[in-house]
């Protein structure tokens, strides 16, 4: 089996390696304006949001005009939420308070999975409720 001999001479000097391209629908995923000091958590401490869905709420207002976000997914949206500290909620209630949003019009389907924030949605940087 000559084909699957290796020859110690013939290996090949090891190439540089050399960085990724990142392609624009990766870069788009990355929000381009973190805004204010402490991120979303201080964000949604101070719009007032506390039980899940208002945190969704929230979420999806930050996401889309803080960070400049023309869209997002279920997931992010979740992802978002999960980071605040003391915030604990199960798949089935992260569904259930997401539905609630899009049957009340607050977000939108955008295409392929993607959501957007509606003219509708409450804690837009502008509104932020006192707490």
């Amino acid at each position: 089996m000559q084909e699957q001999r290796i020859d110690e001479t013939e290996t090949p000097a090891a190439a540089p390696v050399r960085p990724r391209r990142v392609s624009a629908a990766v870069l788009a995923e990355e929000p381009r304006n973190s805004g204010s000091e402490g991120g979303f958590a201080a964000y949604a401490q101070e719009a007032g949001a506390v039980e899940l869905g208002e945190l969704l709420e929230a979420a999806a207002a930050y996401m889309s005009f803080v960070e400049g976000r023309d869209h997002f997914s279920r997931p992010q949206l979740m992802n978002k939420v999960r980071g605040v500290d003391g915030t604990e909620f199960n798949r089935e209630d992260g569904l259930r308070s997401f539905g609630q949003l899009l049957r009340e019009g607050k977000i939108e389907r955008a295409d392929n999975g993607r959501f957007t924030a509606s003219g509708q949605i409450g804690f837009q940087p502008g509104n932020r409720a006192a707490g």
